[in-house]
């Protein structure tokens, strides 16, 4: 039956449906019902099942009956007859329907989450991202393990067993807003945590003090800055519970917040869990009260987050049920936006990259998380500028009972205060997210300057501006746009303290071929196996300062690695041949800092690669990690040569199976600790190095391989 055709049966005609009832029929659904569940469950209907179920409006679809009246232009006023066969389809449908989607009111699947099967496999490791405020935290429970963040990954562990998970959390700020700069590539506070599994946004809650206008284009550039770059990454929106919202659901309707944020989720095929939803029946039931879900309105009991993990579950069930682990993650194809200007360009610009005057202290220990520095100062006039091509800029810093208040100028014009002292901050400090400047010409460059208010505000302790990050929605200015890579390492060392590091004079007696290679030219391969901070070392660009000092080689590097791992996986399976022995290295260096102080396996492999090949062999002490780290808890820039720690356990090997020993640790850790920076200024998350920190790396490889006097 064509598009324009209609049939007429003994007791009722059937047309196609128009585009034009699609609005009507919504409508109808939604004041028929006081709310959108049965609407959407006749768009899923039309959307889903489009070629097995007629095409007709629906007046009504209760619950308990499937008799339908049909409303249209060519049927008003009249009665169907007969209905069985209808109802008939349509029972089928809505089984079908519900077995595919759930039958849950709280969850729309919508798209589902595709990619996730065909990421959480056994033995792979990839990162499920939590992004939200204090209740994602676990704000509200007992413990952490209360939280209903650890229960989601219980079941994700629990359907998805023997995937590797990795549950980086990124909190610290508030609403979507904030929540559009954390999504950024590059950004200078979260690390790089993408591409990842999937990512739970927990951001509604925070945004009720918002309009519909600030949250959409918030959340919707988040939705792009991630599918932009990440489009294998599935995506969830969850929202929360309020004592406010409760009353909003005891009415029957859904919260402003969560309709604004659904808006987006239905544009882009998002699923969502509304745990508030979940929870606000059972209460309205008298299943439970509403102290028993949380005691001061805002943070879940343990109870709360109990009940908030079980509203997520089925999805999860679901997406296991439905995934296709053995098929390439399908092309996500994303629409055009939704909102007229998308935050789809924010990011989270690191304050070095402003200009800041003397009056400034940069590389300081931030008093809360997620900096791991800060720019800091307490002087009246400090200031700084930075440069921008966007149409907002913001702050994201740290506040407390010594803050004091920021003055703005943005493009020459006139200072304005900004107060930055929060009074309900008396006692303790705590991360701060806000908007300095917007409605700028997005195509324009502008210059914001900001310096430190010399009136105290009224109540703070002192005056102390800190600068986390700031937040611009745009682009920036590349100090190093122009330049070869060699040229980009040199003017970021110029920046830095120089090391200071006394090499071995008897360095090199066991890598002789690598040497001559170097002095005589050729090509020198150069193999690095470990974890992901050997790949760091490989990325280091050492190799360019090697060959400066060398001209007549040319380096080839390899960063063999697998993330957290060391030779005690290595050895096993016959990995050596895919790991090291298929590159065919001259050089095999072999470090990190996973290898779980076993020498023994690291003996194992060198054996391995041994009786099939004769590389030089190199080994490497441990650089970057953890604070809690033993190799820096531990520190000492001797190694003992009888100790038992790692570093004289791999010197001791090197010397027995006659191996090159380079000891990193030693002068990485003192010119951190003679830098007068916090150890975070020279990481790019808790773990490893941004390029401040692999500069470090680059020019100890560079100081031990330079060319004797």
């Amino acid at each position: 039956m064509s598009a324009n055709e209609s049939f007429r049966t003994k007791s009722i005609i059937v047309r196609k449906e128009r585009p034009n009832d699609i609005k009507v029929v919504r409508t109808v659904n939604e004041k028929a019902f006081g709310q959108p569940v049965e609407a959407n469950l006749i768009d899923k209907l039309r959307t889903s099942y489009s070629d097995t179920l007629p095409h007709f409006p629906l007046k009504q679809l209760p619950c308990k009956s499937m008799v339908t009246t049909v409303q249209s232009s060519q049927m008003k006023g009249k009665t169907m007859k007969s209905f069985h066969y209808f109802s008939m389809i349509l029972i089928i449908s809505i089984m079908a329907l519900l077995t595919s989607y759930g039958a849950e009111e709280w969850i729309h699947d919508r798209s589902g989450m595709p990619c996730c099967p065909t990421k959480l496999k056994p033995d792979n490791w990839i990162n499920v991202i939590s992004l939200g405020g204090p209740v994602m935290a676990g704000a509200g429970a007992s413990n952490p393990a209360r939280g209903y963040r650890s229960q989601i990954m219980a079941t994700l562990r629990s359907e998805f067993a023997g995937a590797g998970m990795g549950n980086p959390l990124v909190t610290g700020g508030a609403g979507s807003w904030w929540g559009a700069f954390c999504a950024a590539k590059g950004q200078a506070v979260y690390g790089e945590h993408l591409p990842g599994a999937i990512i739970f946004i927990d951001l509604a809650a925070d945004d009720t003090s918002s309009t519909e206008e600030q949250v959409c284009p918030a959340i919707e550039g988040l939705v792009r800055s991630v599918w932009g770059r990440s489009p294998i990454t599935d995506l969830v929106f969850l929202y929360g519970l309020t004592k406010d919202q409760l009353e909003v659901y005891r009415k029957g309707k859904i919260p402003p917040v969560v309709v604004w944020h659904e808006k987006i989720a239905e544009h882009y095929g998002i699923p969502s869990v509304n745990m508030g939803q979940y929870v606000a029946k059972k209460i309205i039931a008298g299943e439970l009260s509403f102290e028993d879900f949380s005691k001061d309105g805002l943070y879940p009991t343990d109870r709360g987050h109990a009940l908030y993990g079980e509203a997520i579950k089925p999805l999860i069930v679901r997406a296991k049920a439905n995934g296709k682990p053995d098929q390439p993650p399908p092309k996500r194809v994303i629409p055009a936006p939704l909102t007229p200007t998308p935050m789809d360009k924010a990011q989270c610009v690191p304050y070095e990259v402003a200009k800041l005057d003397s009056k400034w202290r940069v590389g300081q220990i931030s008093p809360v998380e997620p900096f791991r520095h800060v720019a800091t100062s307490d002087v009246p006039g400090a200031t700084l500028m930075l440069k921008f091509k966007g149409d907002q800029a913001g702050c994201f810093d740290a506040i407390g009972p010594d803050t004091g208040d920021i003055e703005f100028s943005i493009d020459g014009a006139d200072w304005k205060l900004r107060p930055e002292f929060d009074k309900d901050c008396s006692n303790v400090l705590h991360s701060n997210a806000r908007c300095i400047v917007q409605g700028l010409d997005p195509n324009q460059w502008h210059e914001l300057r900001l310096r430190v208010a010399e009136k105290q505000p009224d109540g703070s302790k002192g005056r102390f501006i800190r600068i986390g990050v700031f937040l611009v929605n745009g682009s920036i200015e590349d100090p190093y746009a122009g330049m070869t890579p060699i040229q980009r390492l040199d003017a970021m060392y110029a920046s830095m303290d120089q090391l200071k590091y006394t090499v071995r004079p008897d360095r090199w007696s066991l890598i002789p071929r690598t040497m001559q290679r170097l002095r005589e030219g050729g090509t020198l391969k150069i193999v690095l196996l470990g974890d992901s901070i050997m790949n760091q070392t490989c990325h280091s660009n050492f190799d360019l300062l090697l060959q400066r000092m060398y001209p007549k080689v040319t380096i080839q590097k390899v960063a063999s690695v697998r993330g957290s791992t060391g030779c005690w996986w290595y050895k096993d399976k016959n990995r050596v041949e895919d790991y090291v022995l298929k590159h065919k290295p001259d050089l095999l260096m072999i470090g990190g800092i996973s290898q779980r102080d076993d020498v023994d396996s690291i003996r194992e492999v060198i054996h391995q690669v041994r009786t099939r090949q004769q590389p030089e062999i190199m080994l490497l002490t441990p650089a970057f990690g953890f604070e809690g780290s033993g190799h820096i808890t531990k520190w000492t820039y001797d190694i003992d040569s009888n100790g038992s720690d790692y570093r004289a356990k791999l010197m001791r090997l090197a010397i027995e199976e006659k191996c090159e020993f380079l000891d990193i640790t030693g002068p990485w850790w003192q010119y951190v600790i003679n830098s007068g920076k916090t150890y975070g200024w020279f990481r790019g998350d808790a773990v490893h190095a941004n390029e401040r920190g692999t500069q470090i790396l680059a020019r100890i490889l560079e100081k031990y391989f330079a060319p004797k006097p």
